[in-house]
């Protein structure tokens, strides 16, 4: 799987605190499609950092499966509206994942979430 990250270099902190990236796993399109992924994945965060005994510890965001472009519509704007801090003129920043979560879920796409009507 091929990984899309949001802001790298930025925290998105989870409920206990704990910070992580986030990114969007793309699924590989089907063998004889031209294209290298299908438009479809899912949003996960996960924590990258090798000093941390939970390295690699990733919690999912979105529902396998989802449209690309429906994450990054829910996510919008995600820099102003999900901001908790910011430092050095933006280089150190502290992104709110539970709003980043609700956002998913309000579009349909998070885990315990019906799908929107386009999806079924």
């Amino acid at each position: 799987m091929v990984d899309k990250d949001y802001a790298s270099a930025w925290q998105f902190i989870d409920t206990e605190g704990r910070p992580r990236q986030l990114r969007f796993r793309m699924n590989f399109a089907p063998a004889g499609d031209p294209r290298t992924f299908d438009g479809t994945g899912q949003l996960v965060a996960a924590i990258a950092d090798d000093s941390r005994p939970d390295n690699f510890h990733e919690i999912p965001i979105s529902r396998a499966d989802v449209d690309e472009d429906a994450v990054d519509a829910a996510l919008d704007g995600w820099e102003d509206w999900a901001l908790l801090y910011h430092e050095n003129d933006y280089s150190d920043c502290w992104i709110s994942l539970d709003a980043i979560q609700a956002r998913i879920n309000a579009a349909g796409l998070g885990i315990d979430t019906d799908p929107p009507p386009s999806d079924t």
